[in-house]
Formats: structure tokens, C-alpha cells, sequence
């Protein structure tokens, strides 16, 4: 259709595709055109014409625009502890919440926080996020909050065990119930069980405190990440986004309860990251980022736990997506069991790593927006470190 062309070609790449969504954009292009040429046929359109309608989508796009602060309800941990932030994401557990709440909104609390407060409590949601946004429109702001919520939990899924941190999420997002309840029957007998999956539980009263502490730098710079994403605008665009890409494929990754399909997204997550763009291309920036960032060769062992190789990981990442996604290996009946652990593993460690050495990359003169330019960066850097520790004096020690 040619509105759908039309508005494809003006909104990609404006500054309408950062403030609004493409729906919004291709309704209002539409009325505009409907009032203005609903009486002209056969008459070609001017530049005056595209001058008007270029305004007029300008003047309806800054009435549309405010600053807005989101309230996204959160499953973190049932356990109090104090607010934190990561980047222009706040959290706080409902008990520090609640209070301000009450106070803020007065009268209009049980109105506007009531039913949501109703449906936390059904849900196991304890937590509140908050994040502001400006220069967007209310359907794009919501987008954009969710979103950086999402990317806010990926980062603190980054410093705390897997076994508890899996399933954290926002609560209209990938969250699953506290208590899953099943009823079976066998031999006659009618039996049920109950498990309770609430993330966090397992983790105790002041756990989180602790680990939000010890894992500081991890958090400050994932936090840079997220705002980056928030504020959609950065001198490293391609490997700033890369980062939110695959850490949002790996908090889905984490939250898959089929091997089969989590895999295929951690895999992902590994060649958004490295930006690879083809079968032989992902194997090669595989090793070539493991090596980088860890200092492994092809030849070498994964981990000193493993008999695998670096190849030979990168092959099997590459082979097991590539089996799943195209039928060869059955999506309910294989078994990735072994490959998943040692995946997530990878990722987890990438997206800390590449976070923290893109801070350092990002503040050098002159460097290049290609991912090429920052392993090659990444890997001088670790081998300057590696010659300078190599050639240090001895550290004294007491007698």
C-alpha cells in the first residue's frame, strides 16, 4: 500500500520513531491526508503540500509528547530490602512503596494503586518499579518502560544465583505463578501437589542487600546500558544497542522451561551480541570474542571443569540453533539438557564483560562503532594487562 510505503519511508530513522509508534505515526499521516486532499484528484502534490504535512505531523506529535512516570509492578523477592536503582530504573519493595504511595496520590490511591495492589498480591509481585520518560508519547513511553524494566531485571539476574533469579520479571511480563497446583489421578485415586516457584524465596532476609552491594560495579554498568537504551541516543550506537538486543534474549532464555527453546535463544543473544550475520560468521566471532575477552584459543578447554574445546563450542552453539529452528532435531523430544548450563553460563559472563570493556572502549578518542574494532580493542587490552602483571615485582609479603 502505498500510505504503508509512504509512511515507512518518513518515520524510519526520524525523530517520530523515537517519540511514537509506527501505528500512531501511520494514523495520523492517514488523517492528515484524508482532510487536506479529500477534494483534489488528479492534482499532483506539491512541495508546499509535503511542507504542510511535515508540520502538521511536528505540531501533533509535540501536543502528543510529556514527561511520564511509569509504575510497573515487579516478582523480585518476597523479602524487604532497601530501594535501589539500576540506570533510570527504580525499585522498591511494596513495604517502602505503599506509604509514599498513600501519601502522594491522597484520596486517589485506592482508585488508581487499589486494583493494582490487588492483582500484586494475587501474583507475587512485591516490588514497584518506577522509570520517567520525556519526548515520547503515552503509547511509546509504556513500550519504552517496559522494556527498560525488563532490561533493569536482566541486570540484576546478572549478579545473583540462576536458581533463584530465573524467573524474575515484570508482572505483565514473562512472570509465572508463585504456586503452580496439579491434580492427577492414578490407579483411582485422585492426588494434588503444589510447588512454590516464587522468585527469590530461597535466597533469605537480606540476601539481596548483601549481593546488591557486592556486585555494585556489575549493576552501575549495566545501568549505563539501560539508560542508553532509554535516552536512544549514543556515539556507539551499534555496540550500545547490541547490549539491551541479547540481554533481553537472555532474560527470556532464562525464563524458557524447555531446554529446546532456551538454547536456541541464548544462542541468539550470543550473535546479537557479536553482531554476527551469518552460520560461518557466528562460529568465527565466537572464538574470536572468547579469545578476546578470556584469553582461550580455539584448542584450549572452555573451562577447567570441561573437555571441550572453544571450536568446539562455538561449533555446537552454532549446530545445536541451527538443528532446532529448522526441524532436524524435534523441539519436544530432544534433549539439550547438557548444552544449556555451559550457554547460559557464556552469556551471563559476555554481557557483564562486554558492558564493563565497552565503558572503557567508549571513553578512547576516535574508536569505531564495529565490533570488529572493539574485540581488537578488548584483546590489546587484555594482553597489555596480562605483560604488565607478568613483568610487576613481587608483591611483599609479612614476615
Amino acid at each position: 500500500m502505498a500510505l504503508d510505503q509512504l509512511a515507512e519511508t518518513v518515520f524510519t530513522g526520524s525523530p517520530f520513531q523515537k517519540a511514537t509508534t509506527f501505528e500512531l505515526f501511520l494514523n495520523k499521516l492517514a488523517n492528515i491526508i484524508m482532510v487536506d486532499f479529500h477534494d483534489r484528484t488528479n492534482v499532483a502534490v506539491q512541495a508546499t503540500d509535503l511542507a504542510s504535512i511535515g508540520q502538521q505531523l511536528l505540531k501533533w506529535l509535540q501536543d502528543e509528547i510529556a514527561l511520564r512516570e511509569f509504575f510497573i509492578p515487579c516478582v523480585i523477592s518476597p523479602w524487604d530490602a532497601k530501594p535501589f536503582s539500576i540506570g533510570p530504573v527504580a525499585f522498591k519493595h511494596v513495604r517502602d512503596f505503599v506509604p509514599e504511595a498513600q501519601a502522594a496520590s491522597e484520596s486517589l490511591f485506592e482508585m488508581t494503586f487499589g486494583p493494582v495492589f490487588e492483582q500484586m498480591a494475587r501474583s507475587g509481585a512485591n516490588w514497584m518499579a518506577t522509570v520517567e520518560l520525556d519526548g515520547r508519547t503515552k503509547e511509546r513511553a509504556q513500550e519504552i518502560a517496559d522494556l527498560a524494566v525488563d532490561l533493569a531485571l536482566t541486570s540484576l539476574q546478572l549478579c545473583l544465583p540462576e536458581e533463584g533469579a530465573q524467573h524474575m520479571a515484570r508482572m505483565t511480563g514473562r512472570s509465572m505463578p508463585v504456586f503452580r497446583q496439579a491434580i492427577f489421578q492414578s490407579n483411582g485415586q485422585i492426588s494434588s501437589a503444589a510447588n512454590n516457584s516464587e522468585p527469590g524465596r530461597s535466597f533469605g532476609p537480606g540476601f539481596l542487600d548483601q549481593r546488591l552491594s557486592e556486585a555494585k560495579a556489575v549493576l552501575e554498568t549495566a545501568g549505563r546500558r539501560v539508560a542508553a537504551f532509554v535516552d536512544g541516543a549514543a556515539s556507539l550506537s551499534n555496540l550500545e544497542m547490541a547490549w539491551p538486543d541479547a540481554a533481553y534474549w537472555f532474560h527470556e532464555g532464562l525464563a524458557e522451561p524447555l531446554d529446546t527453546i532456551a538454547v536456541p535463544k541464548l544462542e541468539t543473544a550470543v550473535e546479537i551480541l557479536l553482531r554476527s550475520e551469518s552460520t560461518k560468521g557466528s562460529k568465527a566471532r565466537v572464538i574470536k570474542a572468547i579469545e578476546a575477552f578470556y584469553g582461550l584459543g580455539g584448542t584450549d578447554f572452555i573451562n577447567a571443569q570441561s573437555q571441550i574445546t572453544v571450536e568446539q563450542f562455538a561449533q555446537g552453539l552454532v549446530r545445536d540453533r541451527s538443528r532446532i529452528l529448522h526441524g532436524t532435531w524435534s523441539t519436544l523430544n530432544h534433549s539439550l539438557r547438557a548444552s544449556r548450563p555451559s550457554l547460559t553460563t557464556l552469556v551471563h559472563g559476555l554481557l557483564i564483560t562486554y558492558s564493563m570493556k565497552l565503558d572503557r572502549y567508549a571513553g578512547t578518542p576516535g574508536v569505531s562503532d564495529e565490533i570488529d574494532a572493539f574485540l581488537h580493542f578488548v584483546d590489546d587490552a587484555r594482553k597489555s594487562s596480562a605483560a604488565a602483571a607478568a613483568t610487576a615485582p613481587p608483591t611483599p609479603t609479612g614476615s
